[in-house]
């Protein structure tokens, strides 16, 4: 290996890898995974920043691409041309399953060249539909007599990104990735666990929410938050990636998305599940400290407001939170009017976990 492989590899090793994924939908995932991810881009223009679109619905990708309309007419044409998550692991299986294909780093588009709106350091590996018809093929792939071949089709991902962080054409300055995921822990969300090194846990202050941080807990780490008759069906992908020796991400924040603006005039049940959010973050932390980063924070539950209205006009548009100004924006040709107050919370509390990342 070369001194300027070695530099690059110790480099790369450094680099931040965020898995933004709960086992429930209806979190606010993907607005999270993008406010995140663009505001991240424009307050560190010394870094690289990539958005990697695990999810079939591919919103992300859209909101990146253009926002409503455009963003959709811009990802049919990486879809055409098979520059897709779903497109790289499709032509990954029909000529190297087993190996990369060297020709990884083709598959992620600079956004601002599409989308000027776009920090100019923002790359994005679009999304696909496609990607749970690429489920079976992640499968065959494990499923090969081939030793390691389980590791290997789950690490279909990760040999993107490493080619990426190692690709001499692009600069050789920190890259950090957000993952956005699909609710559901299928084979390709299994992909994305195995690329990350850290996890954001979105949330909202419900039953169904924290049951999906518990689930996320055990599919991941193998760890009961509470014993059920029902523990072993969760254990398959951490007893294979313990036996194929994969270092699994660190737990870094858990980010109640959508709260209220006023926690005090919040109802009994959504200040109850607020806690419990609250209880079970100090609980791991406790019980289990291996399990999450070395970083120094003053809490790991961070509460961010509503986006409400702004979501929508931000979904449309296509451009990042903090260019969102007071005034009324045309969607689908109605009047939307942005809030000042709305817009000032929605900054303050994206730009707290900016901060911690």
């Amino acid at each position: 290996m070369s001194a300027m492989t070695n530099e690059l590899a110790t480099m790369t090793n450094g680099n931040k890898k965020y898995l933004i994924w709960n086992n429930k939908g209806g979190v606010g995932k993907t607005f999270l995974s993008y406010t995140l991810s663009v505001e991240y881009a424009i307050n560190h223009p010394n870094e690289d920043v990539v958005v990697i679109d695990a999810c079939p619905q591919s919103n992300i990708s859209e909101i990146i691409l253009g926002g409503n309309g455009l963003g959709q007419e811009n990802l049919n044409k990486f879809r055409e041309s098979n520059k897709t998550i779903a497109g790289y692991i499709k032509d990954r299986f029909g000529k190297s399953p087993l190996s990369k294909l060297g020709s990884e780093s083709s598959y992620f588009v600079k956004a601002h060249t599409v989308n000027e709106k776009m920090p100019e350091n923002l790359y994005l590996l679009p999304g696909d539909v496609d990607l749970d018809i690429c489920s079976r093929l992640i499968a065959h792939i494990g499923s090969s007599p081939v030793k390691g071949a389980w590791k290997t089709s789950r690490s279909l991902m990760s040999d993107l990104i490493e080619s990426f962080e190692m690709d001499k054409n692009l600069s050789n300055r920190p890259k950090t990735f957000f993952i956005d995921c699909n609710p559901s822990f299928a084979n390709y969300t299994e992909l994305a666990v195995v690329s990350a090194n850290r996890i954001i846990i979105p949330c909202t202050a419900d039953a169904a929410s924290i049951r999906g941080i518990k689930n996320l807990i055990k599919l991941i780490f193998g760890v009961s938050i509470e014993q059920t008759e029902q523990d072993d069906m969760f254990l398959d992908f951490n007893k294979e990636a313990t036996q194929h020796s994969i270092t699994l991400p660190k737990l870094h924040l858990f980010i109640q998305n959508r709260s209220r603006t006023n926690v005090r005039d919040a109802a009994i049940a959504f200040k109850s599940h607020a806690e419990e959010i609250e209880r079970i973050s100090d609980e791991l932390v406790k019980s289990h400290s291996d399990l999450f980063t070395d970083v120094q924070i003053s809490s790991r539950v961070i509460n961010v407001k509503d986006g409400n209205t702004l979501a929508a006009i931000i979904n449309h548009e296509g451009c990042p939170v903090s260019s969102i100004i007071h005034k009324k924006y045309m969607i689908y040709g109605n009047q939307t009017q942005a809030n000042a107050a709305q817009i000032t919370a929605l900054k303050n509390d994206i730009v707290d976990v900016v901060n911690c990342l």
